[in-house]
C-alpha cells in the first residue's frame, strides 16, 4: 500500500482551466521535499476542465460534481477524502512560489499551537494582499470597502482594519488569514478541519479563523512562504451574483458572531452604498454603457439585503 502523503492539497475548480493549470504546474517546486497529494473537486465546469486535468495531470485525484455545489460544499468534499495528516485549501487562481508550501509545512511542524497557517499573498501586480493579516471585519470596515472610501481616501486611521503598518513579510500570529490558501495543522480536531456549510461561498474563511482562535489555536502568517493570487477567477464569471452572495455571507457572520446590533448596522450601511451606487451607475448608464455592469452588481446587492 502506498505511503500516506504528509499533505493533501484540495482545489475547487469551476471554469478556470488556464488558472488551474498554472496552479498545478507550480506545485512540485512549491512543495519541495514534502510528500503530497492533490484533490481537484470540479463543480460541473463546461470548459473541459475534467478532461484536461486527466490528460495533463493524471496523478491528480479528480472529483467531478454533476452540478455546481459552490465553494464550501465542494471544499468539504475534498477535505473528507484527503489522506494527508495536514490539509490545505488552495484557490485555483493562486500560483505558489518555489518552496512556499514546504515552508508552510515546516512552520506548522515547528509551532504546535498554530491551527491554521497561511502564506504572504501578492496580487497579480506584485502588491501585498491586505486580506491576509487584517483585523476581524466590522460593519464600518465593510462600509469602507464597499463604498470605495478606502480607495479614494487611503488614510491609515480609515484603513486600520487592513493593518497598513503590519509587515506581511514577518512570521507570526494574525487575526485573519486569506482563504486563498489555508493550511490546516495536523493537530486540529476534526470539527475545525472543515468549513461551516452555513457559508456556502464567501465569509467561510473568516468564520473558520474565528472558530480556530475561539478554540485556543493560533492563525499564523508565514512571511517567507509567498504566493501570487490573481483573484476573482470564478466570481468574475457572475459578478452580480457573487456580490450578492458576499454581502449576505457577511450578514450571517455579523449576526452569528457580533449579534443583532452589528447585523443591523451592516445592513443599513451596505444598503446605503447599494442604493447610492445603483442611482449613480444606473442613472448614468445611458451615457456610459460600461457602467451597466456596476449597476447590475449594486442592484443585486440591494435585492439580496432586502431578502434578509
Amino acid at each position: 500500500m502506498p505511503k500516506a502523503p504528509a499533505l493533501s492539497i484540495v482545489i475547487v475548480s469551476w471554469n478556470v482551466w488556464p488558472h488551474l493549470r498554472s496552479c498545478l504546474e507550480a506545485l512540485p517546486a512549491a512543495a519541495g521535499d514534502v510528500r503530497y497529494e492533490v484533490i481537484v473537486v470540479d463543480n460541473a465546469s463546461t470548459d473541459g476542465t475534467p478532461e484536461r486535468v486527466r490528460a495533463a495531470f493524471p496523478q491528480v485525484r479528480l472529483v467531478e460534481n454533476r452540478e455546481n455545489r459552490l465553494y464550501t460544499a465542494a471544499a468539504n468534499q475534498g477535505l473528507a477524502m484527503a489522506r494527508g495528516a495536514m490539509l490545505m485549501l488552495l484557490n485555483p487562481d493562486v500560483v505558489p512560489h518555489p518552496q512556499s508550501i514546504e515552508r508552510l509545512v515546516l512552520a506548522a511542524r515547528e509551532n504546535p499551537r498554530a491551527g491554521l497557517l497561511g502564506p504572504r499573498i501578492l496580487d497579480g501586480e506584485g502588491r501585498e494582499d491586505w486580506r491576509t493579516g487584517r483585523e476581524l471585519p466590522s460593519p464600518w470596515s465593510e462600509f469602507v470597502d464597499w463604498s470605495g472610501l478606502g480607495h479614494w481616501l487611503p488614510w491609515p486611521w480609515l484603513l486600520r482594519n487592513r493593518r497598513p503598518g503590519c509587515s506581511r513579510a514577518q512570521t507570526g500570529p494574525v487575526p485573519l488569514l486569506s482563504g486563498a490558501c489555508l493550511l490546516f495543522s495536523a493537530h486540529l480536531p476534526p470539527p475545525l478541519r472543515k468549513l461551516d456549510p452555513r457559508y456556502p461561498m464567501y465569509g467561510e474563511d473568516i468564520d473558520l479563523c474565528r472558530r480556530v482562535q475561539e478554540a485556543g489555536w493560533a492563525c499564523v502568517l508565514v512571511g517567507d512562504a509567498v504566493m501570487t493570487h490573481k483573484g476573482g477567477a470564478s466570481s468574475a464569471q457572475r459578478p452580480a451574483w457573487a456580490a450578492a452572495m458576499a454581502v449576505t455571507s457577511m450578514q450571517r457572520y455579523f449576526r452569528q458572531w457580533e449579534g443583532p446590533a452589528a447585523a443591523v448596522a451592516h445592513w443599513i450601511l451596505i444598503m446605503m452604498v447599494a442604493l447610492g451606487k445603483t442611482l449613480l451607475f444606473c442613472g448614468g448608464a445611458w451615457r456610459r454603457p460600461e457602467w451597466r455592469g456596476s449597476c447590475a452588481i449594486y442592484r443585486a446587492v440591494a435585492r439580496a439585503l432586502l431578502c434578509k
